[in-house]
């Protein structure tokens, strides 16, 4: 397992948290090391955890992919499965055995195992992927396997090593923002399946209106990122990806938010900084 922490103390997080108190009862031999990954400014090492924790600190914020890779090459190689957590999801008893049983249990098809999640009652992992308004629309069911068309986030999702490695590991076009959505999409498009979990978990997701309730510069990642994954991914959605941005644009401005405005006519129409249009297996 791997936790990434930014600009928080190991004590705050709601994943690491409970995931102690489950490790205390002993009952998951099964899971063999918890990497904190620490993106903060300062390194802020943890007292008082399960054995199992160990803990790094990168000396700049590298995002999540460079976390989740590096995570991915220190694994001992007989561990199957990589479970990747941000800060901010409760783990249950029942998630964990759960996964356990499943990740014994699915065949090599199955590249990924994920829970529902909630953000308070909204199901947010997983949801569509074939529609750009994935919350609006009918939402992939609990205790199914799907071979296309969903996307779960990144948080309480486990990942198969074999298949991290067949693909060389996270996507470096995305170091935080639709990383999720490029695995789910990329586990499709090499004929792979995502299991879902029955179980349910809480997970605060900070984005659900990123483009109302965000600062600038934080809304300029995303969208460069949503751009890119649109560009050269999923880009049967293209065309009515840019209509929506030129929607977006127009209601910033008539709202007052020109310079958000001005950063979404740029990406329109000039396709701001993502630039790169390399393989899309990538």
């Amino acid at each position: 397992m791997v936790v990434v922490l930014y600009n928080l103390m190991f004590s705050e997080s709601s994943t690491i948290q409970s995931l102690n108190k489950l490790l205390d009862s002993n009952k998951f031999s099964e899971i063999k090391q918890v990497l904190i990954f620490d993106n903060s400014q300062q390194a802020k090492k943890p007292q008082g955890l399960d054995e199992r924790f160990i803990y790094y600190h990168s000396p700049e914020n590298v995002g999540l992919a460079q976390a989740y890779n590096y995570a991915l090459s220190q694994g001992a190689e007989h561990i199957e499965w990589l479970v990747t957590l941000d800060q901010d999801t409760t783990l249950t008893s029942d998630y964990l055995e759960e996964l356990i049983v499943q990740a014994n249990s699915q065949p090599q098809s199955v590249a990924a195992i994920a829970p529902i999640i909630r953000d308070n009652n909204q199901q947010i992992s997983p949801v569509r992927s074939d529609t750009l308004r994935p919350l609006h629309t009918e939402l992939p069911k609990s205790d199914q396997t799907y071979s296309q068309d969903i996307m779960v986030i990144n948080s309480a999702t486990a990942l198969r090593k074999s298949f991290l490695n067949k693909i060389d590991g996270y996507n470096l076009k995305f170091p935080l923002d639709y990383l999720d959505h490029w695995m789910s999409w990329r586990i499709f498009f090499e004929k792979n399946q995502i299991k879902i979990l029955s179980t349910e978990l809480q997970h605060q997701l900070s984005v659900l209106d990123y483009a109302n309730h965000m600062n600038f510069s934080r809304y300029q990642a995303i969208i460069q990122a949503e751009k890119c994954y649109y560009t050269l991914y999923k880009t049967q959605l293209f065309a009515k990806y840019r209509m929506q941005l030129f929607l977006r644009a127009c209601k910033q401005i008539l709202t007052g938010k020109f310079s958000y405005g001005k950063i979404t006519f740029k990406f329109l129409f000039s396709g701001g900084k993502n630039g790169d249009k390399g393989t899309k297996a990538n």
